[in-house]
């Protein structure tokens, strides 16, 4: 039987689904967007997926039956878990980087005090009626905190929501505790319930190792296919071999090493690999040591003899971010009216992805007939790095100590053409990750 929570959110989903449906403007592309949804979801693919997280779940669930870790009054439990924990854990398991990074994850996603936290929650729900409230206010909170995430000027309203939304939090669980103060529950169900949310997840990884190792080589030899044809039964043992089943490693091979799909058979796959093994190794190597010259560089000032900077903290955000402006900049020329724009950075530049606060300090300028532009930052060693250009699809690169006092195409040589000449040392060197 389902709880007034489970019951309030079933309302929800179907009042929303009944309203756009009534709705004569959203109809027809909700039908669409539901019938492209299901269509994409029972691909055979998927339902070979699904049979596979099915039965490993019931496997899970009979082990735990075995040792006294569940009966059949947690059936309703075993099916919600298998459909909203494991197998999206399943589908996340996918973009795992290493085996490590998946099992603190998913034990992060299981054992973690939120999970507590949700589960204390769960175990007394409100009245049906308030229930509604709840979640519709909640809806609505989670959606203005992700427009503050998204747009910084309009952080207030995201953090008034924030703020909200961990006072109805706070309610709710002190809703649980007087509820269970009042009225005990059985605490061999409550435990016996806990503990088998943990168990299922957990006993599961295996399986989402596994999962994530095929999916993954599913993509490399997807790639290879397309580049060349059909990978052999013999490449594929030998690519999976090679990569000794390693997440770590099979995440690593990417289009750089397109060429293992040129392999004739299995031993020159081997080989391949091998190679691949070694260039990972030496890239690793390459990488240390850049890392340990940005720590033992920062905060010192000055130039090089190469003319880089020492101090090279945020070079490669704010080369990144610089260039995607240079980018939006002639996307938007044409719409602009045939002007550059000075007032779309904020909207432009995603935060979250580059680790970069509200604050971030970059600049948009233009002159005033709206033809020449640049565009800089200081980075927090102190250099300035700015890129700039006076007609479309022109590109000019700046280094100094100061923000540029010039324009781009100026004759005083702070400007360097990157289409007719190298670009400033900061600018040449590579500061991204080396692996």
């Amino acid at each position: 039987m389902l709880t007034s929570r489970e019951l309030a959110t079933v309302i929800i989903v179907i009042a929303v689904l009944t309203l756009a449906l009534a709705l004569p403007s959203s109809r027809k592309s909700l039908l669409t967007s539901l019938q492209s949804l299901i269509k994409s979801a029972l691909h055979p693919k998927l339902l070979s997926s699904y049979l596979v997280i099915f039965v490993t779940s019931a496997i899970s669930t009979a082990i735990a039956w075995r040792i006294g870790l569940w009966d059949s009054s947690l059936l309703k439990e075993a099916i919600l878990l298998t459909l909203t924990v494991t197998l999206p854990m399943t589908f996340r398991s996918m973009n795992a980087k290493s085996g490590g990074s998946l099992v603190r994850r998913i034990t992060r996603e299981t054992i973690s005090l939120a999970a507590l936290i949700a589960f204390y929650i769960d175990t007394v729900p409100l009245p049906l009626g308030w229930e509604i409230l709840y979640q519709l206010a909640a809806i609505v909170l989670v959606m203005i905190q992700a427009v503050g995430e998204r747009y910084p000027r309009h952080s207030r309203f995201g953090a008034c929501s924030t703020l909200i939304l961990i006072c109805m939090g706070l309610s709710l669980l002190a809703w649980t505790t007087i509820s269970m103060l009042r009225t005990p529950p059985d605490w061999h169900s409550f435990f016996q319930s806990l503990l088998f949310s943990f168990w299922l997840p957990i006993t599961m990884l295996p399986f989402f190792y596994l999962f994530s190792i095929f999916a993954l080589a599913g993509q490399v030899f997807a790639r290879f296919r397309a580049i060349k044809r059909p990978p052999s039964i013999q490449l594929r043992i030998a690519v999976l071999i090679g990569a000794r089943f390693r997440l770590g490693l099979l995440s690593r091979l990417n289009g750089r090493y397109n060429h293992v799909s040129n392999a004739t058979g299995f031993r020159d796959g081997l080989v391949k690999m091998q190679q691949f093994r070694a260039d990972l190794k030496c890239r690793s190597a390459d990488e240390a040591a850049r890392l340990r010259e940005l720590s033992d560089y920062a905060g010192i000032s000055g130039v090089g003899d190469s003319g880089r900077h020492f101090d090279r903290r945020e070079f490669g955000v704010t080369k990144e971010c610089l260039e995607w402006i240079w980018v939006v900049q002639n996307g938007q020329y044409n719409i602009q009216g045939g002007r550059y724009w000075d007032h779309m950075t904020d909207s432009i530049l995603d935060l979250a992805e580059h680790d970069l606060p509200a604050k971030h300090g970059f600049f948009v300028e233009v002159t005033n007939s709206g033809q020449v532009w640049r565009a800089w930052r200081r980075t927090p060693g102190g250099a300035v790095l700015a890129v700039g250009g006076r007609q479309p699809s022109t590109k000019f690169y700046y280094q100094g100590e100061n923000p540029p006092a010039t324009w781009p195409g100026s004759d005083t040589g702070e400007w360097f053409n990157a289409e007719h000449e190298s670009g400033p040392p900061d600018w040449s060197y590579n500061d991204n990750t080396r692996v």
